[in-house]
């Protein structure tokens, strides 16, 4: 099939690559347009535009995918069917009937459960010991589209957002060729998604961020990695900001108060509000990321000593 490909970030990078090694033919990759990024903001191409263009395929940055003038060289291409992944733009019906076949969409869950902007994120929030990924045939309401095909994933019980993201993005890549074969010999199967089961995923908060210790190990270990490796979970030792980007709950049995560190253990292990947590990676304001032994070692916290909001 003569396919286009919508996407931008890391997670789609997969599916791109399993396409253009398949007996499909992708005639051109769609991508956000470059975004400052650094000290010196300069422009750098999407993830998955670097990607198009090591795979030498042509590349369009609309900056609005919707705007008459792109729908009219899209649909130029005239082609069979379009995969979008983590595109970051919502399609108006325009832009969703240029293929004939459609559209198909890779999304990170279990639909219809944690439609939205954050599904991986929001799934390890919840401490959900599966999630998986689905594809849909695209609509013009939000990941609300006809299930084609889905696979359940476990999650590991330390599995941050980066690490179940790629995981995510390789089974992805299988899937969505699984269906562009069968889309191509007639043989697709569709299954409509029950809107009584459905849940939202939304973008997650800037106050969202900040660890409250008053909660238990596991709620504290969740958010960290949930939201690791960006944008992080936040807290403070001496007034100064922490980015949390590893834990795991400790079988302490004997915390002390929220937040307070615990020195008859190895490591660095902190008191929550039910149970403890051991910090295994941190990044200090202004430093490298660092092991929760190097912060204790490097730190010296004397007794009663606890990280804060």
């Amino acid at each position: 099939m003569r396919v286009a490909f919508f996407g931008t970030s890391d997670f789609a990078v997969p599916a791109l690559r399993s396409l253009a090694r398949s007996a499909h033919r992708i005639e051109t990759v769609v991508t956000a347009p470059p975004q400052p990024s650094g000290r010196g903001r300069k422009l750098v191409p999407s993830p998955t535009e670097q990607e198009a263009r090591a795979l030498g395929i042509k590349v369009l940055t609309p900056q609005d995918p919707n705007a008459p003038a792109f729908i009219s060289e899209f649909g130029s291409q005239a082609p069979d069917a379009a995969v979008l992944a983590a595109y970051g733009y919502i399609l108006k019906p325009a832009a969703l009937s240029v293929p004939a076949f459609g559209f198909l969409n890779i999304h990170p869950s279990l639909l219809p459960r944690y439609r939205g902007a954050a599904p991986i994120q929001r799934a390890l929030l919840a401490g959900e010991h599966e999630t998986g990924v689905t594809i849909i045939a695209l609509s013009e309401q939000v990941d609300a589209g006809d299930i084609v095909e889905q696979e359940v994933v476990a999650v590991g019980p330390n599995e941050t957002a980066g690490e179940l993201s790629r995981r995510l993005a390789d089974v992805g890549a299988r899937l969505i060729l699984q269906s562009l074969t069968q889309l191509a010999e007639g043989k697709a199967r569709r299954a409509l998604q029950d809107p009584e089961l459905a849940t939202r995923a939304a973008k997650i908060a800037k106050a969202e961020r900040s660890i409250d210790w008053r909660e238990s190990a596991q709620q504290i270990h969740n958010r960290i990695r949930a939201l690791s490796p960006e944008p992080g979970a936040v807290t403070s030792f001496r007034q100064r900001r922490i980015v949390l980007l590893r834990s795991e709950v400790s079988p302490v049995s004997d915390p002390g108060e929220p937040g307070q560190i615990l020195f008859d253990h190895p490591g660095l292990v902190v008191a929550a509000g039910a149970g403890a947590l051991e910090i295994t990676e941190l990044k200090p304001e202004g430093k490298r990321a660092q092991t929760g032994q190097d912060f204790r070692n490097g730190h010296r916290p004397v007794a009663g000593e606890r990280f804060a909001a």
